[in-house]
């Protein structure tokens, strides 16, 4: 099975900046890194483009994930506040409109006779 190589952002970018000042020719770069021409033409067009990405890490990957895992926890208790305030203003709105007092215990339960 064939295994591949992996280069980084850094060495890409060193290798089209050497091609595109002149320092070398692609097919120099192409004998000295032993490079294909194809994939210089890529990495060429990935960085004039602009689309060149380095993939994330490992430890970006979970940080990527930690931080969806905190908005969504954020989402809902913000959620949860919104309906806290809103029982809270409908339970004082009832309040008003009742016009009820309440208190630990009625008058007629006492437990005292009336004189």
């Amino acid at each position: 099975m064939k295994k591949y190589r992996h280069f980084d952002e850094d060495f890409k970018r060193e290798v089209v900046f050497r091609i595109d000042s002149g320092v070398m020719t692609k097919a120099q770069a192409s004998r000295e890194y032993n490079l294909s021409s194809s994939l210089i033409d890529r990495w060429q067009k990935q960085i004039h483009d602009g689309s060149m990405r380095s993939s994330p890490s490992a430890r970006e990957k979970q940080l990527e994930r930690e931080l969806e895992m905190y908005k969504k926890k954020v989402g809902e208790l913000s959620m949860q506040v919104d309906l806290l305030k809103k029982l809270k203003e409908f339970s004082a709105s009832m309040r008003r409109l009742n016009g009820y007092v309440v208190t630990g215990k009625l008058a007629g339960q006492s437990g005292k006779d009336a004189k």
